[in-house]
């Protein structure tokens, strides 16, 4: 009896220590690595690039606006691409600029500026502020070291405490889990819109960095849910993607002039 008492506190250790390792890696802000250099093109050409979640994976459809309010404005070519990945979080992203292929190819393309949409699923996952921060303050590094200038889009407007409760009753239970771990409250939008800009104040990012604040184009949530969001609340349509491409226009044609 005593030999199988200890084998199940043998098996009972080896899983929590296993539980353990997952959610420490989990939620553990990443680790910042050496970033590769990317190319500069030796031509006329304004390169920008839209990467992040879903927001950069569905805007490829809608790339066109940002060169024609852009190029009359700045009498160059301008070239807009987008690569996002639907579902991943600030340290995802920034992991994946080293360990996706494709999005390593897709950078290393060469740009001027990169308009970052990375936060949002911190938000729905209940991550920590801090995770966030360093997530951040790592892919715009990376940014600054290539001579990118990045665009950073704040945390927007969406409805993020019906999107907690539509969730399926599990997956709900570890997002309420996750509160507990991180200290993330339900509705946590502004408290990483404010670290965000705590982190461009004390990292003296202020010149290098553009921050599109969701006041600039979304500060009616509940009527601009009707025009700039699909049925989810959560993510944009034709319209809303118009409205947020022009203040990123705006912040480029700023930098540029």
């Amino acid at each position: 009896m005593k030999h199988w008492l200890i084998i199940l506190l043998i098996i009972i250790t080896i899983i929590s220590i296993a539980i353990g390792h997952a959610l420490y890696g989990y939620y553990t802000p990443p680790t910042e690595r050496i970033a590769y250099i990317t190319p500069h093109q030796h031509d006329d050409t304004l390169r920008i690039a839209y990467i992040g979640d879903s927001w950069a994976a569905m805007h490829k459809d809608h790339e066109c606006l940002i060169p024609q309010l852009i190029e009359d404005r700045i009498h160059h070519p301008v070239k807009v691409s987008s690569f996002g990945i639907h579902g991943k979080t600030s340290k995802e992203i920034y992991e994946k600029l080293f360990d996706d292929k494709e999005m390593h190819s897709f950078m290393m393309q060469g740009y001027d500026f990169c308009f970052i949409s990375a936060g949002i699923n911190d938000t729905y996952k209940k991550m920590s502020a801090t995770y966030y921060r360093t997530s951040m303050d790592n892919i715009i590094h990376f940014m600054l070291t290539n001579h990118i200038h990045p665009i950073i889009l704040d945390i927007p407007d969406y409805d993020i405490v019906n999107a907690f409760n539509r969730q399926h009753p599990i997956r709900k239970l570890l997002r309420k889990t996750s509160t507990l771990i991180t200290g993330s409250q339900i509705d946590c939008k502004q408290e990483f819109r404010n670290t965000l800009v705590r982190l461009i104040d004390k990292s003296n990012y202020q010149h290098k960095v553009s921050i599109i604040k969701y006041q600039e184009w979304n500060n009616d949530y509940q009527n601009d849910i009707k025009r700039y969001y699909l049925g989810d609340g959560m993510h944009l349509n034709q319209i809303g993607y118009m409205r947020l491409d022009s203040c990123i226009a705006r912040h480029i044609i700023q930098q540029t002039n």
